[in-house]
């Protein structure tokens, strides 16, 4: 009996100290916000607007009213126009390739140069191979620079957020090159140990 009533006591103790350790754990633990890692990428879209290598095609033609702001032919109202476009780690374009940027832009305003703007960065090289940052926003074409959110990821950037800033050099009416600049963070996965796993195995006992 005294050996049984031993054995409790101990047990007792020990699930006290575990539950102890676990408080003080989360008491020491940063901020949910501060479990994030920060992501920084600079990469370079090549935009052929018309020609050969056209990479930006209208998909949809808008009903208008012409915008007064903008040249045709994508000068309507509502004009959806889609991308498959080249992704470099260099202004030019034939630097190395990282990626290809896919998604649409539509013209948002009747009498602005703004378009609505949602695409996808897959990216084809480096320690993000095969992930992909999801953004979307505005073009403001009076802006010198425009900003989208990043609203997502895939990959090793599965629950990124963060911004995007991009700026447009024109080398010519159909060809454009954007550079996008990256500030974003992902969420911080912590590999349990083998002894936080043994203690977390031994509590629920």
């Amino acid at each position: 009996m005294a050996s049984s009533v031993a054995n409790t006591t101990s047990s007792k103790r020990r699930r006290l100290l575990l539950l102890a350790a676990a408080v003080a754990l989360t008491i020491l633990a940063p901020p949910v916000s501060a479990r994030r890692r920060p992501v920084r990428l600079v990469v370079y879209v090549q935009e052929v607007l018309d020609g050969p290598g056209q990479t930006e095609k209208l998909l949809v033609r808008g009903p208008g009213p012409a915008n007064p702001s903008l040249w045709p032919p994508h000068n309507l109202f509502g004009d959806t126009v889609v991308m498959d476009d080249l992704v470099t780690e260099g202004l030019a374009n034939d630097s190395a390739p990282v990626g290809r940027v896919y998604g649409t832009y539509m013209t948002a305003s009747m009498t602005r140069p703004v378009h609505s703007v949602s695409f996808t960065l897959l990216l084809t090289t480096g320690p993000y191979s095969g992930s992909t940052l999801v953004m979307a926003g505005i073009d403001d074409e009076d802006m010198p620079a425009t900003e989208h959110a990043v609203v997502g990821g895939t990959g090793a950037l599965r629950g990124a957020q963060g911004y995007v800033l991009g700026n447009v050099t024109a080398l010519s009416p159909t060809y454009v090159v954007m550079r996008l600049e990256v500030h974003a963070s992902v969420p911080y996965v912590l590999v349990p140990t083998t002894k936080a796993k043994a203690a977390a195995s031994l509590a629920s006992q």
